[in-house]
């Protein structure tokens, strides 16, 4: 991006998106409650402007009307950031887990977060492996075709889970991914009484991943922990690699407040 003049406004900048902010910003300092009018005249704004910005937030989330015209700012602003304070302590806190994972297996080790129907890592530490995957911080993967979107689905009401395949379908990424709700069912039960999810060749061909969930201090899912490989490195020591991942994901668990019941106890040992 191309800037003018140290001290000067960037270049290239979006009014529009500017002037949002504007007004979120207003409303974030006070937020009484503004008529189309108001913000208008307080922002120097022409009405059609205010009026298509307003309406575009509103549709958006981030303000309501009320019937008396009134604009107000909604809690998904505090919500949307409250996210990403979650994503930074969970990052912080799981990092040095990760590390420690990737030394004791020699894999890759990733940090992944459900975000609506998908899954997004948020971390990774490269293992000794010449085999790179292909995740990446910030990549999106379809939550059926991942070993930790699965560990992650596992924990997820039967309901969302329905909703999310509905929503998305259960494309495939190999011959291998799950194409069905049934199988789909089928897998996330034999997750959930094993402890561990197993992606085998289902999001590259050669390539295997192990996952375990990560719960928080309500025991909620929050995140996913994985490690990944070729197959022909998972094949000799798949059970003590899932032993490992899963005893990272209850470490970090366990930091973010989570505490082990007798139920929870054994699933771990499972």
């Amino acid at each position: 991006m191309a800037h003018s003049k140290r001290g000067s406004k960037p270049k290239y900048t979006v009014p529009a998106v500017e002037k949002s902010f504007a007004i979120l910003e207003m409303f974030a300092a006070r937020n009484q409650g503004y008529t189309l009018s108001e913000v208008g005249r307080l922002l120097k704004l022409p009405i059609s402007t205010a009026s298509s910005l307003l309406y575009t937030l509103q549709s958006c989330g981030y303000l309501y009307r009320n019937d008396k015209g009134r604009f107000f700012l909604t809690m998904k602003m505090l919500t949307e950031g409250n996210k990403a304070l979650g994503q930074m302590k969970l990052r912080e806190i799981a990092e040095p887990e990760l590390k420690k994972l990737t030394l004791e297996t020699g894999l890759a080790s990733i940090l992944s977060i459900r975000d609506g129907d998908q899954a997004v890592c948020i971390e990774k530490i490269e293992g000794t492996s010449p085999i790179r995957l292909a995740s990446h911080v910030g990549k999106r993967m379809y939550l059926h075709q991942t070993s930790y979107g699965k560990a992650i689905l596992a924990h997820t009401s039967e309901q969302q889970v329905e909703a999310i395949v509905e929503s998305r379908g259960l494309p495939p990424a190999t011959e291998n991914t799950i194409t069905s709700l049934p199988q789909l069912t089928k897998e996330l039960t034999r997750i959930r009484a094993q402890g561990w999810a197993l992606d085998d060749q289902e999001t590259g061909l050669g390539i295997r991943g192990i996952a375990a969930p990560i719960f928080d201090h309500n025991g909620n899912v929050v995140a996913g922990v994985a490690v990944g490989g070729s197959v022909f490195e998972l094949d000799k020591n798949l059970k003590a690699v899932a032993t490992a991942v899963k005893a990272c994901a209850l470490r970090i668990s366990e930091h973010l407040g989570y505490q082990e019941t007798a139920l929870s106890r054994s699933f771990h040992q499972a």
